[in-house]
């Protein structure tokens, strides 16, 4: 699978795009996040952007999904890290987020430290407490 979700650790929604995913995967992965969105609990999440499709179908899909959940995700998401180790895709990331920003509070970084630390931060914001977590992904570490 070219897109991992992992719901084991909620209130922390672990993510990891790697390779070109298909569209039924973007459906699956829409498809579990939404039952993320309908507990209207509070979490935070954590997205590797290992490797990403970036054909027009799955960017307009997943852009029609963000706009279709902003609102539960304001509400309810209390902040996104995502990881890339691309410098190129973090500035393009940070740019296309300056034009149509994110409804919820994010960072655009670059390891598994700053992103479990932002995560943790944001969770304290909103009274929720992570369980301890190293990087589960070995590569990441």
């Amino acid at each position: 699978m070219a897109i991992t979700l992992d719901l084991s650790h909620l209130p922390l929604v672990l993510t990891r795009f790697d390779g070109e995913q298909t569209l039924d995967e973007v459906e699956e992965y829409i498809g579990r996040m939404d039952e993320v969105h309908a507990r209207r609990q509070p979490y935070v999440s954590i997205t590797w952007m290992r490797r990403y499709a970036r054909g027009s179908e799955h960017t307009e899909r997943i852009g029609r999904w963000i706009k279709d959940t902003e609102e539960l995700t304001r509400e309810h998401c209390l902040g996104v890290a995502m990881i890339s180790q691309s410098t190129g895709f973090r500035f393009a990331l940070a740019a296309i987020f300056l034009i149509r920003p994110m409804p919820c509070p994010y960072l655009v970084c670059g390891t598994w430290s700053e992103a479990i630390a932002y995560a943790r931060a944001q969770a304290g914001k909103g009274g929720v407490e992570l369980p301890e977590l190293a990087s589960p992904w070995t590569e990441l570490a």
